[in-house]
């Protein structure tokens, strides 16, 4: 083993400093004459007068296939969960069940949820086991209050990211600054919803700092689903040695009680009809198996609750040296909760308590970036460990459990992930840029104890991942690229777990591969006279092994692969700027998936829960003094999930639950109502889904009807 690491970093160290070397003529001791360089530099002057005006982003896009999110974009939004704020944007997806509490899969990329991509915060991984509920990406835990940039990055283009199909959301939080800034925000809307923020960021000699903190409250649109006490508090200092090295140090802390959603239809005696037809939704695991079902009322109910807490430390040095700077980071992350579940026959009865250790996880990265030139260079190496603790049970009522839940333990470290990139963007010619990168990662889960008390055996992995992208710029408002990319994707705790834990069918594969496979893409970005530009990318993905998970096989689940899943998609963004300070924008997504025959007989050819289109239009207004107004309209074609039915261990039929398409309006704006001494007030207001549709992301959860909101925002 450590000769395989020691030639495996040997060869990306080599094929670093290959690429360290300069561009044929752009040797960094070439000196032309003082003539010539005023003669280029007046040619340049008259070039850029001929052509037309284009906006430039405030921030450049890392991909082709980035968009960039700012703090700016979603000041004004409803409140909800992260996930909310980009559901205009092309090529994603949404599976909720309500805007706020916490939910196992809410974004997809491309076709791929949360356990697919890769979601970083600040430099590091954000995501943690993915155990007792899948959480690989809680969103709840993550609000806008000190969002700065978000960048969404399609497909596998980086090798900086490595055990990503979809891509990677990368979010960077606000870090202090020079001159003192002050952000507070309130927040007033529908199902009793109030949200208060202050973040407020400065400095005090070579000392920047940052300190935010925001309490939310919503009773939720479906029955029992309130989000109560929902409380962040972030803080962090930068210091700024002489030597250009800048030491930050973090602290995160979120806590909430999210309601456990209460089955509610009228086929039950304890059916509410204040609230809206829905499933129930026991929001973390393991799962507790009841006596009793909706209709004897001998399961949970009204005022079950579960109690969440997170906390996060990070700490960053990051010197600058040469053309660029190298990044350490290290950080740890552990999450808490509490479990009070109340009787659906008698909402004052507690029939039980669980306490769970979800996350006791913990990382670090290394991380070069230099420019000698025009040559851009990457190097980085990184750790990330993943571990859960124990789970404990009290108060319980046996009177309402099929079987007693028993205590259980958790590993530390239960799968470990390191890796290493090296990458280079080169300029030739005049025309063209060629982006390289490789990128090695080593997949290492421990064994564990099943639940049937057998254990659980140690998978090991490792993978290389080339990627290549030629981008093509002929004209200063013409970009064009083809990229082809190799994407490895290991498997998730849950799935390597109940691989062995769970169903055991004779038709399938003794071991459990990663997921691997090609990406191909090609797109084009055409700047339009008046600063309008259009978008076009295309994409095909041919990926093997894919790892599919059916619930409903004892003790819990089968877990397997199958052998090829296909994804396709076209993505066209388009933007018009209008007189009057008006924008017009829009977006349009198509996608197709297609699979091989499954081994177990699921007559399952496509993956789930994907709408071949969608349209996003919409107008925005933005004035010299700040008013600003968004219009826009949201239109979802139809889709379906199936379920199967599982009779004895075997697949006995398939249906097809109908997800219908919808079309949801939405508007909100703001306007400055005061000015003094630095200080600026404005008033916002909005309303989502404005003629009330009835619609599903997620089925059985109807969404919201119209929710109306307003506040107020105090910038400094």
């Amino acid at each position: 083993m450590k000769r395989k690491w020691f030639g495996t970093w040997g060869v990306l160290i080599l094929l670093l400093l290959l690429l360290v070397q300069p561009v044929p003529g752009e040797e960094a001791g070439e000196i032309k004459p003082e003539s010539e360089v005023k003669e280029e530099a007046a040619a340049k002057v008259e070039e850029e007068a001929k052509l037309p005006q284009i906006e430039v982003l405030a921030h450049k896009e890392k991909a082709a296939t980035s968009t960039v999110v700012t703090k700016e974009d979603i000041s004004i939004g409803p409140y909800m969960n992260l996930p909310g704020y980009l559901e205009e944007q092309s090529g994603v997806d949404m599976s909720r069940r309500s805007f706020l509490g916490v939910r196992s899969h809410q974004l997809s990329l491309r076709g791929f949820d949360e356990s697919r991509y890769q979601v970083y915060l600040n430099g590091r991984t954000f995501k943690g086991a993915g155990v007792k509920g899948g959480f690989y990406v809680d969103w709840s835990t993550l609000t806008p209050q000190d969002l700065e940039r978000l960048e969404i990055i399609r497909g596998g283009l980086s090798a900086e990211y490595g055990n990503t199909l979809g891509g990677v959301i990368t979010i960077n939080t606000q870090r202090g600054s020079k001159e003192p800034k002050i952000y507070l925000d309130s927040y007033w809307g529908s199902w009793d919803t109030q949200n208060y923020r202050l973040l407020h960021t400065g400095s005090k000699g070579p000392v920047e700092y940052v300190i935010g903190i925001s309490y939310g409250n919503t009773e939720g649109y479906l029955r029992n689903n309130f989000v109560h006490d929902r409380v962040n508090f972030n803080t962090s200092l930068t210091y700024n040695t002489p030597f250009d090295l800048s030491l930050t140090g973090a602290v995160r802390y979120i806590s909430q009680k999210n309601g456990w959603i209460v089955y509610n239809r009228p086929d039950s005696p304890y059916y509410n009809p204040d609230y809206p037809q829905s499933d129930s939704d026991g929001l973390y695991g393991p799962p507790v198996t009841y006596s009793g079902n909706p209709q004897n009322g001998f399961t949970f109910g009204d005022n079950s609750y579960s109690y969440t807490q997170r906390w996060e430390w990070d700490f960053e040095a990051k010197q600058k040296f040469w053309t660029g700077d190298a990044t350490f980071r290290l950080f740890y992350f552990q999450a808490t909760r509490n479990d009070f579940w109340y009787a659906m026959n008698n909402p004052s009865l507690l029939i039980g308590q669980r306490g769970s250790w979800d996350e006791d996880s913990w990382g670090w990265n290394f991380k070069i970036r230099q420019q000698p030139g025009k040559v851009r260079l990457g190097f980085g190496l990184e750790g990330n460990y993943f571990g859960y603790g124990g789970t404990d049970y009290s108060d319980l009522n046996a009177a309402y459990y099929a079987t007693l839940p028993t205590a259980s333990s958790g590993p530390r470290d239960a799968q470990k992930l390191h890796g290493g990139f090296v990458d280079a963007a080169m300029p030739f010619w005049k025309y063209f840029e060629l982006y390289l990168g490789l990128r090695y990662d080593n997949y290492d889960a421990a064994p564990t104890v099943g639940a049937t008390g057998n254990i659980v055996p140690t998978l090991r992995a490792d993978a290389l991942s080339p990627k290549s992208t030629l981008t093509i710029r002929p004209t200063d408002t013409t970009e064009g690229y083809l990229s082809v990319n190799f994407s490895t994707r290991f498997p998730t705790l849950p799935e390597s777990y109940w691989f062995s834990a769970g169903y055991q069918p004779a038709n399938r594969m003794g071991y459990l591969s990663p997921e691997f496979g090609m990406q191909y893409e090609a797109g084009i970005l055409q700047q339009l006279p008046w600063s309008a530009s259009l978008r076009l990318r295309t994409y095909y993905y041919d990926m093997n092994n894919y790892i599919r998970t059916v619930f409903g096989y004892r003790p819990s689940r089968v877990v397997y692969n199958i052998d090829l899943a296909k994804l396709r998609g076209v993505e066209l963004e388009g933007l018009l700027p209008l007189p009057y300070n008006l924008t017009a924008f829009a977006n349009y997504t198509w996608q197709q998936t297609s699979t091989s025959p499954d081994p177990l007989d699921a007559d399952v050819r496509e993956l789930v829960d994907l709408p071949d289109h969608k349209v996003n239009l919409g107008m925005r207004y933005r004035a010299s003094n700040e008013a600003e107004a968004k219009v826009y309209l949201r239109i979802v074609s139809h889709t379906y999930q199936p379920q199967l039915t599982i009779k004895n261990q075997t697949i006995t039929g398939i249906s097809y639950l109908p997800l219908k398409g919808f079309a949801t309006l939405n508007l909100e704006g703001r306007y400055p109502v005061m000015q003094y001494q630095g200080y600026k007030g404005f008033l916002y207001f909005g309303v989502d889904n404005l003629f009330s549709n009835h619609y599903e992301e997620s089925y059985g959860y109807p969404m919201p009807t119209a929710t109306v909101y307003g506040g107020i925002q105090l910038r400094y």
